[in-house]
């Protein structure tokens, strides 16, 4: 079935392209949320419902 569909493609390397994109986008994203940068924020954020208020900057 593949072998079919693949046949009448002028650009056969176009989906493993894009496939490798995809993954390398991730990747980045992934690392740039979760990156060491970042932690402090999470850490602020996560202390918040246990805060008094007006402790922590939020209000």
């Amino acid at each position: 079935m593949y072998k079919q569909f693949y046949q009448g493609m002028a650009l056969t390397e176009l989906p493993l392209f894009a496939l490798v994109l995809f993954i390398m986008v991730f990747l980045g994203v992934c690392a740039w949320v979760f990156g060491v940068r970042r932690s402090r924020d999470f850490d602020t954020l996560a202390r918040m419902p246990l805060a008094e208020r007006g402790e922590g900057g939020h209000e």
